[in-house]
């Protein structure tokens, strides 16, 4: 917490006007006299493939009371992400602004199909430049904010119908932003005809070309359903396919 207050205050000194700085004294940090009391953000998941364009995730934040009216620069509050890798480490970052007269502040953020993948942390955090080198701490609130790849699962269980006691294949393909992925765990489930509840059968690999195969013998009538659970890269992905069993 102090390492990312200490920054929040470095951000928000940088931009300060510089004889401003070298005539006061440095930095020090005071008890908050305004804090954040809730905070929020409009979705926490966003799906995109790399080719995709941009989609906006609105941050909110309700303060115990407004920043000041005629605060010097920089006073305010604003969000800033950092990324899963360092090449992304404050991908982006934006003031967040006063809605009407209210102590609410907004920021709509875009995030973008080139983006990276993964996980990215939001950092919601401000404060009241209060003088010369000097300024009061808001302290921040956290969000993590996924960017996933889109997941596309296929599945065919043949043959259909089916002899009971035969054996059964279920099969298909898993591409993920387009592409066909390998080396993913499939897992296969199967709900009966009549029943509430599926039932784990087993797991398969894709190969090389997103393929994946795995044998059952054949029981009861219903439907079989294979599931990509997806990363934190990537989406989730579901395909199901019923089969009569004579």
């Amino acid at each position: 917490m102090i390492a990312v207050r200490n920054r929040a205050l470095a951000a928000l000194l940088a931009v300060a006007p510089a004889a401003a700085l070298l005539a006061g004294s440095p930095a020090q940090a005071a008890d908050p006299a305004i804090v954040i009391k809730s905070a929020s953000v409009s979705r926490d998941t966003v799906v995109l493939s790399s080719k995709a364009g941009c989609t906006n995730v609105t941050f909110t934040a309700v303060l115990s009371a407004p920043i000041p009216d005629g605060s010097p620069a920089p006073s305010g509050i604003r969000v800033d992400l950092e990324g899963p890798t360092p090449r992304d480490d404050h991908l982006r970052g934006k003031d967040l602004t006063r809605v009407g007269s209210t102590t609410t502040y907004r920021a709509t953020v875009p995030l973008c199909g080139s983006d990276h993948s993964g996980r990215y942390l939001a950092i919601v955090s401000g404060g009241v430049y209060t003088g010369p080198g000097q300024a009061t701490y808001i302290d921040p609130a956290f969000f993590d904010i996924s960017i996933l790849r889109p997941s596309k699962l296929t599945l065919n269980a043949s043959p259909e119908p089916v002899r009971k006691g035969q054996k059964i294949t279920a099969k298909g393909v898993l591409k993920v932003n387009g592409k066909t992925y390998a080396k993913a765990t499939v897992k296969v489930w199967f709900k009966a005809t009549g029943a509430t509840t599926w039932t784990y059968r087993g797991a398969a690999t894709t190969n090389s070309k997103g393929y994946y195969s795995k044998r059952f013998t054949a029981t009861r009538s219903g439907v079989w359903k294979a599931v990509y659970e997806g990363d934190w890269k990537r989406n989730a992905a579901v395909a199901g396919d019923a089969v009569k069993v004579r």
